[in-house]
This record gives C-alpha cells, sequence and structure tokens, in this order.
C-alpha cells in the first residue's frame, strides 16, 4: 500500500521542514521487519533543508528509495509528480511504501484553491493525507480552514502537530477555543506535538539527517557528549510524536 503525508501549514518557519524529517526518522527507525519503504520529496525550493543539499539522499540500507526536489508551484510540477507517484503505486503492489512530502510556504493560494486544476486528483491517486503544523496565530486556524472548505475529499481526516517551538502546549489556546478543534472530537483528525530542538543543536545541524549526525557526527567529528543527549532526547521525545501516524493509517 501506499501512503503519502503533505506536510502543510499556513507559511514558512513554522516548523514543516523539522516535522517531515522527524517523520522520516520515524520510519527509518523501525524494525527491518516493519519498515517501509519511503520516498521523500521537497517542494520547498527556496529553502530545501529536507532534500536540499547536504540533506536526505537515498539509501537502500534504511529504505530510502527517493530523495528528490520537486516544484509544486506550476501544473507541469503536479503532473510530474503524478508520473512519480504513478511509480510509487506500482511498487506498493509488493510492499509498503510512505511517501513524505514537504510542501513550499503559502502554496496553499495555488495548489489547494483550484487554480492547478490536478491537484486534487494527484492527491487523492498519492493516497494523502495532510499533516498540519500549527502555530499559535489565528491565520494558522484560517489558512486550514481554507484547505478544508476547498479540498474537504482529502482534509476529512490527518494529523495536527502543535510546533511546541512556538510555546508549551497551553499556550495554543486559540486553537483549543477554536471550531476546527472539533475535529479532534470527532476522532477523524489526531493531534500531537512537536518538541523544541535546542538553538544550538538545529544551527549545528542543518540538513543533515538525524540518523546521519546520532551515528557519524558532524564533519566526520563526533558530538559532543552535551549534544549528543540533546539530540537523543529530542529524538526520543519526537519518535513518540510522529509515531501517531501509525494510528492514523488505522482510522477508516
Amino acid at each position: 500500500m501506499l501512503k503519502t503525508y503533505i506536510i502543510d501549514g499556513d507559511k514558512g518557519g513554522v516548523g514543516k521542514s523539522l516535522a517531515a524529517r522527524a517523520l522520516v526518522h520515524h520510519f527509518i527507525s523501525k524494525s527491518e521487519e516493519e519498515r517501509p519503504k519511503i520516498a521523500v520529496y521537497d517542494a520547498d525550493l527556496s529553502n530545501p533543508d529536507v532534500c536540499g543539499e547536504g540533506g536526505l539522499t537515498v539509501d537502500s540500507s534504511l529504505g530510502i528509495i527517493a530523495a528528490n526536489l520537486i516544484d509544486l508551484s506550476t501544473e507541469n510540477g503536479w503532473i510530474e509528480f503524478a508520473g512519480l507517484i504513478s511509480k510509487l503505486t506500482a511498487a506498493a503492489q509488493m510492499s509498503e511504501i510512505r511517501c513524505i512530502v514537504n510542501m513550499p510556504a503559502q502554496i496553499g493560494t495555488r495548489a489547494f484553491d483550484g487554480s492547478i486544476s490536478i491537484v486534487n486528483e494527484v492527491l487523492r491517486e498519492a493516497n494523502a493525507t495532510p499533516v498540519w503544523l500549527l502555530s499559535r496565530t489565528q491565520e494558522s486556524l484560517r489558512a486550514l480552514a481554507y484547505r478544508i472548505r476547498n479540498m474537504p475529499a482529502r482534509y476529512e481526516q490527518g494529523l495536527i502537530i502543535k510546533n511546541l517551538f512556538f510555546g508549551s502546549p497551553e499556550k495554543f489556546m486559540l486553537w483549543e477555543s477554536d471550531e476546527l478543534h472539533q475535529l479532534v472530537a470527532d476522532g477523524k483528525w489526531l493531534e500531537t506535538e512537536l518538541p523544541e530542538l535546542n538553538d544550538s543543536l538545529t544551527v549545528m545541524i542543518g540538513r543533515k539527517p538525524f540518523h546521519e549526525v546520532l551515528y557519524k557526527g558532524i564533519n566526520s567529528r563526533p558530538l559532543e557528549l552535551g549534544y549528543r543527549l540533546a539530540l537523543q532526547a529530542w529524538l526520543t521525545k519526537s519518535a513518540a510524536a510522529t509515531a501517531v501516524v501509525d494510528r492514523l493509517e488505522s482510522i477508516e
């Protein structure tokens, strides 16, 4: 089976790339018997922190079968993406495949308003589920409402991620009181929290995949003990957060 996760949010800086990378780490950390094959596409061409230079690459030993940049700001880009999805769907007849797509900032004004006519069809073929990076602003809620209004079939279930970079869970008061929170109460959408990553560690790691930093260090030098422990602690917490997608797949 092919399952695609669209990592989305209202603007740049909400944590989409970090969440995408954490989700990749979740899948590659599974045991070999449970690990799906993973295809990763980074559509944030202005700041490709997932698959840009120094980022994720194909690694058959970890089941990463694709790690590429893709332009989803045009119809031709979505046509190209449909071709990739067709190949993944064929391969998924033999094994489980998870596709992770990191969306660019403010892509919704083009991709989700009907301007690019084939978007809904491509996402249907991809068996896509949205993963929404939530900030504490009203704009974040309104942008999610916009997606749901314009693409109800694709946004009838999904995952809300509170990015704790913006503050502790109780700071997300707008979300808790908004009518959209009923999505979670109804059980179709799930909710989780992405822990904040240490600022110094974030800068040190850059685009480098977490598993490489953990086991190989940076520039062939292992992380200092304190930073290594901080990364291990963050990965443990983020693993608990991203593991929610496993429950999401069981929702009918």
